[in-house]
C-alpha cells in the first residue's frame, strides 16, 4: 500500500466509505481545494497504478488560540498559533478494519513533522466525530478547551 497525494486518475466517484458527506466532499470537492491552496487530500492505494482509493485524508493550515491548547503546550507561545489540521481522514467500507485508519494518521504525523521543521507549526488538529474521539486519543491527542470534538497533538 502507498499513500500518494490525490490526483485525476483516481476513482473518486467509486470511493465509497459509508459516508454520503465524505464520499461527496471527495468526489467533488477534494480536487478544487487542492487548486485553490486550501488543502491537500491524499489517498491509500494498493501501488502507484491502481486507481482504487483504499481510503483518504486531507491536511489545511489553521491557527489555534494559545489558551485554548493543553496546559503543558502553551508556554512561551503567541496568541494564535499555527498549527496543520487533519480533515476527513476515512477508509472505504471494503477496507474497514486492515489498519489502514491508523495507516493515514500516521502517514499525516511524519507528513506535518517534517513541513513544521522547515515552515513551523506546533501541533496536528483534529475535529474527530464522536466514535473517531477514543482512536485520536490513543495515539497521544488531546482534547482541547475550545469544543469537545477538537483533538490536539503537540509536534
Amino acid at each position: 500500500m502507498l499513500i500518494l497525494p490525490l490526483n485525476n486518475e483516481h476513482d473518486k466517484k467509486a470511493f465509497d466509505c459509508g459516508e454520503t458527506d465524505l464520499n461527496r466532499w471527495l468526489a467533488q470537492v477534494a480536487r478544487q481545494h487542492k487548486e485553490k491552496g486550501v488543502s491537500s487530500t491524499f489517498v491509500v492505494a494498493a501501488d502507484e497504478s491502481s486507481t482504487e482509493i483504499m481510503g483518504f485524508y486531507a491536511i489545511n493550515l489553521a491557527e489555534v488560540i494559545n489558551a485554548d491548547l493543553p496546559l503543558h503546550t502553551r508556554k512561551r507561545l503567541p496568541e494564535r498559533v499555527p498549527v496543520f489540521r487533519l480533515g476527513r481522514l476515512t477508509t472505504a467500507k471494503n477496507h474497514q478494519g486492515k489498519r489502514i485508519g491508523e495507516l493515514m494518521l500516521f502517514d499525516a504525523i511524519d507528513r506535518v513533522t517534517r513541513i513544521a521543521t522547515e515552515i513551523g507549526g506546533v501541533g496536528l488538529l483534529v475535529n474527530a466525530k464522536s466514535s473517531a474521539i477514543d482512536f485520536y486519543l490513543q495515539y497521544g491527542f488531546e482534547k482541547i478547551s475550545d469544543h469537545p470534538h477538537n483533538l490536539f497533538l503537540p509536534i
